[in-house]
């Protein structure tokens, strides 16, 4: 439930941090029962799924709640009360968005003088924090505490109504399987490890500069690679909107900011392409092969803890055939609930709890028979041209 909840999670315009939390539940619910080590191997195996059927872009919607609730279900085993589930909570929003918002502002943006003139813009009348990057630091170190607190609250009270009142019994999964999906049997023209590396070049050289020769090379290759590799279209919609949002939003504050209109351009550019190649990924390699790679990656740090359960566990959950008939059954509980807060909380969190009881692990499936061909060096050969553009810059 984990996974449909994510999904709901990163796919949804807004509220994702409400949505995620009755996955987040159901991994502290694993943290529980049964430690730490395989909470973590579920949070793991329920992002990758998550990524199998929408690409990597918008990850970071669910993510704090993956990193935190096994910890805090963890932590709920051991006997720590409330105060001490807040406290570790809050530490580790406040570690994952000081992360994302320097990501946003070193990579998006343009730096801590653009972000500080953007702040002076927006909020310079304000006498308290004072203009200029220590004000702008100020402001956001105040904010991310601020909504680490209101959030970790929210976390706190919703897991712990949910596994206090986790039912002790239920009944066998009477959901029908669904088999695959329609992107996955598709014949791929690449194997899903050359496009993963492919995509992996391809980002690492976007972060590397803003010059408009290299990204006017990085947008051929993406052109000719989505001409060429057969991909499925499950996740573009999704990825096209989120890249204009994207984009957007950093040509906007990079005006504010004081950038000018040629390097808010190129900034919003950059945006734009790292997101379209993470929506290429998932397009190329299809939901199967986003799998595949992930679980072959997996196989190979088997001596990470909570990966070699991460593995067992994804190998678990199939293709995901159970998501749609856990949804309808979600709208269902819903729709019987009392439209008031607490019901509607109970109603999500009696769904999470039946479902997460019901679950059956999927038939193994077969491993997946991978051949690396000429045409997959080339892919990777052509996603790393582009780095010609910045050796000549």
């Amino acid at each position: 439930m984990s996974a449909l909840s994510f999904l709901a999670a990163r796919a949804s315009p807004a509220g994702a941090f409400v949505l995620a939390l009755a996955g987040g539940v159901s991994l502290a619910r694993a943290g529980e029962r049964f430690g730490a080590r395989i909470g973590y191997g579920a949070s793991l195996a329920a992002m990758i799924q998550t990524v199998a059927y929408l690409g990597p872009a918008r990850v970071n919607g669910p993510l704090t709640q993956a990193l935190t609730a096994p910890m805090m279900g963890a932590l709920e085993r051991r006997g720590v009360g409330r105060l001490g589930q807040f406290l570790a909570c809050a530490a580790g929003r406040i570690a994952h968005n000081t992360l994302a918002t320097a990501f946003f502002v070193f990579v998006l943006l343009g730096g801590l003088d653009a972000y500080a003139g953007t702040y002076d813009k927006l909020l310079g009348w304000l006498s308290l924090p004072p203009p200029g990057v220590g004000g702008a630091l100020a402001l956001t170190a105040m904010m991310i505490i601020a909504w680490a607190a209101l959030a970790s609250a929210i976390q706190v009270h919703f897991y712990r109504r949910g596994l206090r009142r986790w039912p002790t019994t239920v009944g066998p999964d009477d959901h029908e399987e669904a088999v695959g999906d329609a992107g996955s049997r598709r014949e791929r023209r690449f194997d899903p490890r050359a496009v993963a590396v492919a995509a992996a070049v391809a980002f690492g050289l976007l972060l590397a500069t803003t010059d408009w020769p290299l990204l006017a090379a990085v947008a051929a290759w993406l052109a000719v690679a989505w001409a060429v590799s057969r991909p499925d279209r499950e996740a573009v919609p999704t990825g096209v909107v989120l890249a204009l949002l994207i984009g957007g939003a950093s040509f906007g504050f990079s005006l504010m900011g004081g950038l000018g209109v040629e390097e808010g351009l190129r900034r919003a550019t950059r945006a734009i392409l790292l997101v379209l190649v993470a929506t290429w990924l998932r397009a190329a390699a299809g939901s199967t092969g986003v799998r595949e790679v992930a679980r072959r990656s997996l196989g190979r740090l088997r001596l990470v803890p909570a990966v070699a359960e991460a593995g067992d566990l994804l190998d678990e959950l199939g293709t995901g055939g159970r998501l749609a008939p856990s949804g309808r059954a979600l709208l269902g509980a819903l729709g019987s609930a009392r439209k008031r807060p607490l019901a509607v909380i109970d109603a999500v969190l009696g769904w999470v709890a039946t479902e997460s009881d019901r679950f059956r692990a999927s038939a193994a499936a077969p491993v997946a028979r991978l051949r690396l061909r000429p045409s997959d060096g080339a892919l990777v050969a052509l996603a790393a041209t582009p780095g010609v553009a910045l050796m000549v810059g």
